[in-house]
């Protein structure tokens, strides 16, 4: 095959081929959008702001797939599982991704939620104390105090499940106090004495080690299996369009789909665009990019991704109910059966297609 000279002529007219198949490319794109009446559907997320943990989100506005569906779909941060869960409660979302005690704690408080999908299989927090430390479980941490990044935050229900099961109490055995988000503030907490173990998400955790802090886990083995975050709604908005919940959760699968089986293409997409907050040029960016891929991996029982495992929850809520005053976080046993449907998930997966 002849190679074509390239000349100045010949490299203009493909630039300009090329900027007039993307300008084609952009009018027929948008004609498509304006041709269509998109549903907004606005959601609001337990994370302070942009992150990886919600890649699927990332990924099916990225590609299309909410548009494909009708849906307009924006995503809100909050200041943690509690408040995602009462701007929902209170109708100023459509719809929310926050931990499974904050569902329940909703739930119980007289606001009727339906938890649609499991977003996070496992949990997503941990404690940790510093590897040289003496401390082997959690019994050993009477006496000792406990750092976290908020006192409301998602970690504290599991951190008191973890106190409690191990016969301890909180305030008398085990402090709590705010120690930063496996930052600067808390490795000087860990090397001034302040702390001598610290709860939070294993996305802050994995800082530590790099600011010089080897850590090991040290939360029970049973508070380790309770379940991470789900999406949910109002229970009037799965009664009233449960197809328009399928469409969302079918777009959702999708991107869900499209960054587990293209990992480098989408760890490049959140570095650069939509997870600087968690990622950007972090040392840690991939190793958190790979932790996140375990969070969205399924156990083996899970037949449709997305569904539930009601077992996981029920521990969970039996645990929520240990301790007394404020440190039970559950006053009694809410009926999961009425907060947790597969229905929504079952019929997404009906007939999809995955990228």
């Amino acid at each position: 095959m002849e190679k074509q000279e390239m000349t100045g002529a010949n490299i203009l007219a493909k630039a300009g081929a090329a900027a007039l198949s993307t300008s084609l490319l952009a009018l027929l794109t948008a004609g498509a959008a304006f041709g269509q009446d998109l549903t907004p559907f606005n959601g609001v997320t337990a994370q302070g702001g942009p992150t990886a943990q919600m890649f699927p989100i990332f990924m099916a506005q990225e590609m299309g797939y909410y548009e494909e569906e009708g849906l307009d779909v924006t995503l809100n941060y909050s200041k943690g599982s509690s408040d995602a869960a009462r701007q929902l409660a209170a109708g100023n979302v459509d719809w929310g991704i926050f931990s499974s005690a904050a569902t329940m704690q909703t739930v119980q408080r007289g606001f009727p939620l339906k938890a649609i999908m499991q977003v996070y299989y496992p949990d997503t927090f941990d404690i940790v104390v510093p590897e040289e430390s003496e401390v082997q479980t959690m019994a050993d941490m009477a006496g000792l105090t406990i750092g976290l990044s908020d006192l409301a935050g998602g970690e504290v229900p599991m951190t008191r499940a973890s106190i409690v099961s191990s016969g301890l109490a909180e305030g008398s055995d085990v402090r709590l106090v705010v120690a930063g988000e496996g930052d600067p503030t808390t490795v000087r907490s860990f090397e001034e004495g302040r702390i001598q173990a610290y709860a939070g998400a294993k996305r802050d955790l994995l800082l530590l080690p790099a600011q010089g802090i080897a850590t090991r886990s040290i939360t029970p083995e049973v508070i380790a299996q309770f379940p991470g975050d789900a999406l949910a709604v109002r229970l009037e908005t799965y009664e009233a369009d449960p197809e328009l919940l399928a469409k969302f959760v079918r777009a959702t699968l999708k991107g869900w789909s499209y960054g587990m089986t293209n990992p480098d293409d989408a760890f490049e997409l959140l570095r650069t665009e939509y997870a600087a907050a968690s990622l950007g040029d972090n040392p840690v960016a991939a190793e958190f990019w790979a932790l996140v891929q375990t969070y969205y991996t399924a156990p083996e029982a899970v037949e449709l991704h997305g569904e539930f495992v009601p077992e996981a929850w029920e521990i969970y809520m039996e645990y929520l109910q240990l301790g007394e005053g404020e440190q039970k976080a559950l006053a009694g046993p809410v009926d999961l059966s009425a907060v947790l449907t597969d229905d929504i998930v079952e019929a997404a997966w009906d007939g999809l297609e995955l990228p």
